[in-house]
Formats: structure tokens, C-alpha cells, sequence
């Protein structure tokens, strides 16, 4: 038998991470697995033209979405008593279409929302509304008032 998967979106925010450690418990009651997927829009380049190549403007900062996924992972590990292993997965693009097609082999999909706005304009945009649309397994989402 194969061992349940559940999947939690995380983005760095204290919403995600709610999301992380809400899932992690599940995982341990249900004897499942986490796996945590960061999903990120690859950013462009720009280097100014300027003479022999020196950036006036110092270096730019860069992101390293695998370093802050991991960071996150073992922080929120390092709040709980027994916390399972968690598979970490970063993927380049869309965050709801990459845990959408992710949640065809999850038996639970995990996301914290920021709830913003009036339950009219959650249900129409963002991550969590596109989720509870496209996902083909039940989403649980854990509302900005559980990081409270």
C-alpha cells in the first residue's frame, strides 16, 4: 500500500508556514507524508549598460527559492515535537496550476490564504480560490486567523 501524500503550498509567509505545520500534524496522525512545493515566476535579468560592465547600483539581490524553502521547512520543523521528514519541491511558474497537477497524487492539499477581501473576491482570485477549483483532491485552507 502506498503511503498518502499530503501537499502544502508554502511561500515564506506566516500564512504558509501555518499551512506547513497544520499539514506536518495531519501527516503524523495520518501516517502520510509532507511534501512542501514553492512555486516561483523566474524573474528577468537586467544588467544596465555601462562601460566595461559595472553595475553602478551594486550587486542585486539575488533569490534563492530552494535556500528559502528550506529555511522554512526546518524552521517550522524546529517548532514541533516528533515532526515528520518533509520532501521539498521547487517549481518555476504558476503556484496553483503546479498544486493543482500535484493533487492528483496527494490525498490532501494543504494552503493558507491571507483572505483578503470579502469572501466574493477570495472565491474569484488568488492561489487558494484557484486551488479550491482545479484541485482533484480536498483541499483544507487554513485562514490568516490560525497564525494568530
Amino acid at each position: 500500500m502506498r503511503t498518502p501524500v499530503i501537499l502544502v503550498g508554502v511561500d515564506g509567509s506566516t500564512e504558509s508556514r501555518a499551512a506547513l505545520r497544520w499539514a506536518m500534524e495531519e501527516a503524523a496522525h495520518r501516517g502520510a507524508r509532507v511534501e512542501a512545493v514553492l512555486a516561483y515566476q523566474k524573474e528577468p535579468v537586467v544588467v544596465p549598460a555601462v562601460p566595461m560592465g559595472l553595475n553602478p547600483y551594486g550587486e542585486m539581490p539575488r533569490r534563492h527559492p530552494a535556500r528559502e524553502l528550506h529555511d522554512t521547512v526546518r524552521q517550522v520543523r524546529g517548532t514541533m515535537l516528533h515532526a515528520p521528514d518533509v520532501t521539498e519541491c521547487v517549481v518555476v511558474g504558476d503556484a496553483a496550476e503546479h498544486l493543482a497537477e500535484a493533487s492528483k497524487h496527494a490525498a490532501l492539499l494543504v494552503i493558507g490564504t491571507r483572505g483578503r477581501g470579502a469572501v466574493r473576491e477570495f472565491l474569484s482570485h488568488g492561489v487558494a480560490a484557484n486551488c479550491l477549483r482545479q484541485a482533484c483532491c480536498p483541499v483544507v485552507v487554513i485562514p490568516p486567523t490560525a497564525t494568530r
